[in-house]
């Protein structure tokens, strides 16, 4: 014969009532969470026909709708506290897995070994660079590349002579020095092969190259 459930329940009711509204943080009114649901629990336990008990089974199913709702209460904690406008870029990024693009700008990783850089043209420079900038968008070196043609290309990036260049992240761009201006080029090209999340915002990963979102002039355009 199985042992009731309820009587046990129904003498730790007060304290757990009393646990659990100390311990709960005030919330707006109207809105439903999990201590009003195990109020009504108990007080569904408190209240039930003593010829009629709740059963174990009963008491089972709704103690487990009880721990889904906590579940989930946890889950939407979590989405808020990433940002209901991060969610929605992380979805729209997620859109473009698979996908071309051609971007301004790569992000990589850099321990103080000499590191491959990809990076494609459209069409020839005359005088390219390769533009290297730290976390905080300072200029720590500049690498001539001389005149490339059209096609994909590959930089070794290394720190300047006599420069130590702490491990870290940082960008690269290639940009043209034709004639008397700086242009930054659409140089860094590949297809999306996944997302990672700093900070809450979405970056695209092409391959070894990191992507920001706001680098990106093109989508879907074939990469040569």
């Amino acid at each position: 014969m199985a042992v009731p459930l309820i009587p046990i329940v129904s003498a730790l009711a007060a304290p757990v009532i009393n646990a659990l509204t100390s311990a709960a943080a005030p919330k707006p009114s109207g809105s439903l969470g999990k201590e009003d649901f195990l109020k009504l629990l108990i007080a569904q336990i408190q209240n039930q026909d003593p010829l009629s008990p709740l059963g174990n089974d009963q008491f089972i199913s709704q103690s487990a709708a009880f721990s889904s709702l906590e579940e989930l209460q946890n889950i939407r904690k979590g989405v808020e506290a990433l940002g209901g406008g991060s969610v929605a870029a992380v979805g729209g990024a997620a859109a473009l897995l698979g996908q071309p693009i051609v971007a301004t700008a790569g992000r990589f990783a850099y321990d103080g070994a000499p590191v491959s850089l990809p990076y494609t043209l459209t069409g020839a420079v005359a005088d390219a660079v390769l533009e290297v900038t730290d976390s905080s968008g300072t200029v720590v070196a500049r690498q001539p590349l001389g005149a490339q043609g059209a096609g994909q290309h590959t930089a070794v990036f290394a720190a300047p002579a006599g420069r130590v260049l702490a491990s870290g992240q940082y960008r690269y761009r290639i940009v043209s020095t034709d004639g008397a201006r700086t242009t930054p080029l659409p140089a860094i090209a590949g297809s999306v092969t996944g997302i990672t999340v700093t900070g809450g915002q979405p970056a695209l990963q092409v391959g070894p190259i990191s992507v920001d979102l706001a680098d990106v002039t093109t989508i879907g355009t074939p990469t040569r």
